[in-house]
């Protein structure tokens, strides 16, 4: 029987990444001016600031981050580095005053995972990023950045915003990859890098995920895997095309 053409696309995606996918290794330093809405969400305690997970500035006041990442954390404790292309230094540490989480985001299947940070000081002088309001396309070339572990072996982070260019999978066509073990939603899109030994990791979680006009289409999540558990599967990421207009309605 002749495949249909939507076989083939599934067994080429499937074939693109049939090698382990790593954490944010090998991919490479953001050079400045690139990516400057990137935000580092930080943790502050009696015992210091910790990062704890990425960002991104999406107005002013106004940070776009996963559910995950702040579950749990109150606005007092949390802070935003933007400005900068490292973690601990540069840029503006700026307060958080509220923490918003999309009202459907469910902790056991990790879905509707988007999370609102409002600032409590404007940032007038860093162009914020734009929510893609189409349709990604199976296969369109992507680009992750966090700041999130190199190395599937260690929680070590680096200090400087890395970057990796991935393809960008359907939430369907992931599915099927996944579908013995996690149910990818609609809310959910997933991309795999073309070579062995590259994707998201631990501390990624609520990074970007953009387009090639520098539009965010996913937000990182948890599902990411470090090579440790994927057997060469794609990482999961929460779609931000479904939730753009809550996205809007609680930007300010």
């Amino acid at each position: 029987m002749k495949p249909t053409q939507g076989f083939s696309n599934l067994l080429c995606l499937a074939s693109l990444i049939a090698q382990p996918v790593n954490a944010i290794v090998g991919g490479s330093d953001v050079s400045a001016g690139d990516a400057p809405f990137a935000a580092a969400i930080i943790s502050s305690t009696n015992f210091g600031n910790t990062y704890i997970c990425g960002g991104s500035l999406i107005s002013s006041k106004t940070v776009l981050t996963s559910a995950y990442c702040v579950d749990g954390s109150s606005a007092s404790s949390l802070r935003a580095r933007v400005g900068s292309l490292e973690h601990a230094s540069g840029g503006k540490v700026n307060q958080v005053i509220k923490v918003i989480k999309h009202p459907n985001y469910n902790t056991n299947t990790r879905d509707f995972d988007y999370a609102i940070l409002h600032l409590q000081d404007a940032v007038p002088d860093i162009t914020p990023a734009l929510i893609a309001n189409e349709k990604t396309e199976s296969g369109a070339p992507l680009t992750l950045y966090g700041w999130g572990s190199t190395d599937k072996d260690s929680e070590k982070i680096p200090n400087k915003l890395q970057q990796l260019g991935t393809t960008y999978i359907t939430s369907g066509d992931c599915n099927s990859m996944w579908s013995d073990t996690i149910a990818v939603t609609y809310n959910m899109n997933c991309d795999a890098a073309p070579e062995k030994g590259r994707g998201s990791c631990t501390k990624d979680q609520g990074g970007a995920v953009v387009n090639e006009l520098g539009e965010i289409i996913g937000v990182m999540g948890q599902y990411n895997y470090c090579d440790k558990a994927s057997n060469g599967r794609p990482d999961i990421n929460s779609d931000t095309l479904p939730a753009k207009d809550w996205i809007d309605q609680n930007t300010i």
